[in-house]
């Protein structure tokens, strides 16, 4: 399971490249918006401020980490149901979103 999580999200990170997504600053601010605007389903209990009791932050992570462990949720190898209902009803750009934004927040 572990080695299809990582070629997943290297799969992603690949598609992503080469479609442009990552060179282009227009395509970066982009992502940078949709992660805005789909973060407020995130940070109803993941704060930006990283400040939640017993909730971990999510600000400031390497956008791919952030992706890999998005990943290992939507497939079910890592446990919790709250977080694998989020991420399976999340896109891969839906993803690479979310890791744009929040690893921009607490910077």
């Amino acid at each position: 399971m572990r080695y299809c999580r990582k070629q997943t999200a290297i799969a992603l990170m690949a598609g992503l490249c080469a479609g442009g997504f990552l060179s282009a600053p227009a395509a970066a601010d982009e992502l940078y918006e949709l992660g805005r605007y789909l973060a407020g389903d995130c940070t109803a209990c993941h704060k930006l401020d990283g400040q939640a009791a017993g909730i971990p932050a999510i600000t400031g992570w390497p956008v791919e980490a952030f992706v890999m462990v998005m990943v290992a949720y939507k497939e079910g190898e890592r446990d919790h149901a709250l977080m694998q209902t989020v991420a399976r009803r999340l896109s891969d750009a839906d993803m690479r979103a979310l890791a744009v934004y929040f690893g921009k927040q607490g910077q």
